[in-house]
């Protein structure tokens, strides 16, 4: 029998420790398409129904809000996407968007899933990187890993959960483009056309101040037995003429108000400050 001695000081040799290293994982980092169709998705998932609800809302029951209201319903709909999406960014959960497209968010050293102060700060960095102009959002062209400034906040990396053939990567890029132009315009109709809602405020508000100067009119009628195109005499029947003044300055625009009148009637009409223009009108027999 053959003895063989092992020197335990002698080191490991090369192949030995090779096979006793820890293999590094290989990873494939989502790419900026696949990232960018599930956020539009994940956004989707919250935008679309609660700018039906509310829209729904208004028509159903005409609300009287004030300005700041109005970007109260905004935070209030930003504030559930942030909720969602730090919800389902922590722990083993993906948001739906992630889901579909066939990515999620560890960690930056790839050892697991992020907690839920790392997927808040991650979800807040959404609009950091969108107030500075995209430019967070950008940072992912020049990270080897792909990570934006909200990842950074996160410290996580964003991964592909599963392999994808050409024809699927053609397929996200397709969902990606039409979902883009839908969001912008999307964008578009919320702050540029007459169906948005900080649009429709100002509407509003030019429509309360039409009925208030007709209020004084009828005031007027009683007093002095006939109507006037003066919309200083009614200011002074208001009460206080400087705050009267000082609401439909901002009620109005400066251009564009009139006040027709005859012997049995009367007209008002004025321009709205909402992104159109919009001339509103009253008289009794409306």
């Amino acid at each position: 029998m053959t003895e063989q001695r092992i020197n335990i000081m002698e080191a490991p040799s090369a192949q030995n420790a090779a096979a006793a290293a820890p293999k590094t994982p290989e990873v494939s980092y989502a790419s900026l398409t696949e990232r960018f169709v599930a956020l539009l998705i994940d956004y989707g998932i919250i935008f679309i129904p609660f700018r039906l609800l509310v829209g729904l809302w208004f028509k159903m029951s005409n609300p009287e809000l004030e300005l700041w209201q109005y970007f109260g319903l905004i935070a209030l709909m930003n504030g559930l996407f942030i909720l969602y999406v730090t919800i389902f960014s922590c722990g083993d959960r993906m948001t739906l968007g992630k889901a579909l497209v066939g990515i999620a968010v560890v960690k930056k050293d790839l050892s697991g899933p992020i907690s839920f102060p790392k997927a808040f700060m991650r979800a807040i960095g959404y609009y950091i990187s969108g107030a500075l102009l995209m430019c967070g959002f950008l940072m992912a062209f020049f990270d080897d890993r792909r990570r934006s400034l909200h990842d950074m906040l996160g410290g996580s990396v964003v991964v592909q959960i599963r392999p994808k053939t050409f024809m699927e990567q053609s397929l996200l890029r397709v969902i990606g483009a039409v979902l883009l132009f839908t969001f912008i315009g999307t964008l578009y109709t919320q702050f540029f056309s007459r169906g948005a809602l900080l649009d429709q405020y100002y509407i509003r508000q030019a429509r309360i101040h039409l009925h208030r100067v007709a209020l004084l009119e009828d005031v007027h009628k009683a007093k002095y037995g006939y109507y006037t195109n003066d919309l200083l005499r009614l200011a002074l029947l208001s009460g206080d003429p400087v705050q009267f003044q000082r609401d439909i300055r901002k009620a109005w625009e400066p251009k564009g108000f009139k006040i027709g009148v005859s012997k049995t009637s009367y007209k008002i009409s004025a321009v709205a400050k909402d992104n159109k223009h919009t001339r509103v009108a009253y008289s009794p027999a409306e």
